[in-house]
């Protein structure tokens, strides 16, 4: 939807809770100027569904994702591929992962807890 919008700042609200296979693969993919992801309320991932979303997102500093299933390349692969080397990512507090790398918290980045 949004691939390669090398202008994005802002993005709209995504507040669906259920996801579906692949619905947001790819879809902030190369938005360079993008600095704040926005709110990924769904607790459950779906397979592919943030496959490469956040890729070559070089100033993305900022993630809210509320999943507690574990990311991984099922779910996750390469989603935060090429995003800035520091940040905070907010990890549901119910969320027993402890997944770093392109296919889980950016390496680098502070991680908080929120609640549910």
């Amino acid at each position: 939807m949004f691939q390669g919008c090398t202008s994005l700042t802002t993005v709209p609200e995504l507040p669906v809770t259920t996801l579906a296979t692949y619905c947001y693969s790819g879809m902030f993919s190369g938005c360079s100027s993008l600095t704040t992801a926005p709110e990924l309320p769904a607790s459950t991932l779906a397979t592919n569904c943030y496959k490469y979303m956040f890729q070559g997102c070089s100033s993305l500093n900022y993630i809210k994702a509320m999943f507690t299933t574990t990311p991984s390349t099922t779910y996750t692969k390469d989603w935060v591929k090429g995003v800035s080397g520091t940040g905070t990512f907010v990890k549901n507090s119910a969320a027993t992962w402890d997944v770093t790398g392109v296919n889980g918290v950016p390496t680098g980045w502070t991680v908080e807890t929120a609640s549910a």
